[in-house]
């Protein structure tokens, strides 16, 4: 599925709308029909317009992404914004609602810069420029108060149900990340959850190959610093705050924390 960034005369007032309703932590109505985008090209311009809003006016950059393989139902690409990364051996993450939904997934951390270029990118291209992998969460939200009744394009605007990603410990290479393996969710030291869990795509890498070209062809890039996560493992789960999370990843590691209310 090809994707060009179509800018549009709505598109800064979307970004600013949605950049509210971020803020106020409330979820809200659609966008107004005036500014709504019709197309993805036109979504990923209000996500690229909410990037530039956030750098210009509080410094918050992009520190991550998500991303995975477009199918002809839907693409999924949107930026993680840096005051929305957490790492899990920092303490407690801070949490407007009493329950968090997350998905566990690998983040892949880039070592080297992989900037617009003409030619593409090769998956060798790709793997030389990553530095390390770690265990980590995407943590789900939505601007929107009902979002089955907005469209795709809106939903990309939105950074496609992101609120934020959650860091923890570095696996052993990014080549140990699976293409399946088990998870195992505890709250408290009491097991609540089991999941035979599988990668979306198959390969773990596979949504990573494809963003670097896909911000090639926009003329953006990745930067070395910054983390990739490319689907989740277990579809997303529920945890409560204010309680001790244990998530097992298979044989890879354990990833720790606390959301607080």
């Amino acid at each position: 599925m090809q994707i060009r960034i179509e800018d549009y005369p709505g598109s800064l007032e979307a970004a600013r709308t949605l950049i509210a309703a971020r803020d106020a932590g409330v979820a809200g109505p659609r966008l107004p029909a005036a500014c709504r985008p019709q197309s993805l090209g036109q979504a990923f311009a209000v996500q690229q317009r909410t990037a530039q809003l956030l750098q210009e006016i509080r410094q918050d950059g992009i520190a991550a992404w998500k991303s995975a393989l477009p199918s002809p139902e839907k693409t999924v690409v949107a930026p993680i914004y840096a005051s929305n990364t957490a790492y899990a051996e920092a303490g407690p993450i801070a949490s407007r609602t009493a329950i968090v939904r997350i998905e566990p997934e690998i983040a892949f951390e880039l070592a080297h810069d992989l900037p617009a270029r003409d030619t593409p990118y090769s998956e060798a291209d790709v793997d030389a420029a990553i530095g390390g992998a770690r265990l980590a969460l995407e943590v789900l939200g939505c601007r929107y108060a009902s979002p089955e009744h907005v469209s795709l394009p809106e939903l990309l605007a939105d950074h496609m149900f992101n609120q934020g990603i959650v860091l923890g410990p570095r696996i052993a290479s990014p080549e140990a990340a699976p293409a399946s393996m088990s998870l195992t969710l505890a709250v408290d030291g009491q097991e609540i959850e089991q999941h035979a869990g599988f990668h979306p795509n198959g390969h773990p890498k596979a949504g990573l190959y494809w963003l670097a070209n896909f911000l090639r062809e926009q003329g953006l890039g990745l930067h070395a610093g910054q983390h990739v996560i490319t689907g989740s493992y277990a579809g997303f789960l529920d945890v409560p705050v204010n309680q001790d999370i244990e998530i097992t990843y298979g044989d890879l590691g354990v990833l720790r924390l606390k959301f607080s209310k």
